[in-house]
């Protein structure tokens, strides 16, 4: 079975990456690939609960990346980042798994596909 990555490391707000990021990944969903879904850098801001997206008129992006999972795809988050900004794994949705740098690299290593946004 083909691997696809997708890799998403700007922030929920400001611009379009997260929500074409899912959109793309719902459409690769659709087909026979394993596929994961890596939040790095300033994405992890994504996975903060609590989100009040509406006073900018955003779409609430952890919804958008929670809406992965109904469709069977590794949903990670990078623990480094969520590190560097101060935020926790408590209270982190349990679709959601931490993972290392190094899990990560592995993971690119093993892609026949990665998708960066």
């Amino acid at each position: 079975m083909k691997r696809v990555l997708f890799l998403v490391r700007t922030a929920p707000y400001g611009s379009a990456a997260i929500a074409e990021s899912v959109r793309s990944c719902m459409g690769f969903g659709t087909m026979p690939f394993h596929i994961s879904y890596v939040l790095m850098d300033d994405a992890a801001w994504a996975v903060v609960p609590g989100q009040q997206p509406q006073a900018i008129h955003g779409n609430d992006a952890l919804q958008l990346v929670q809406s992965l999972a109904d469709l069977d795809i590794d949903l990670l988050v990078e623990e480094h980042a969520l590190n560097e900004r101060g935020l926790s794994v408590d209270g982190l949705d349990p679709a959601i798994r931490p993972v290392s740098q190094q899990e990560i690299a592995e993971l690119i290593a093993q892609a026949d596909m990665v998708m960066t946004y």
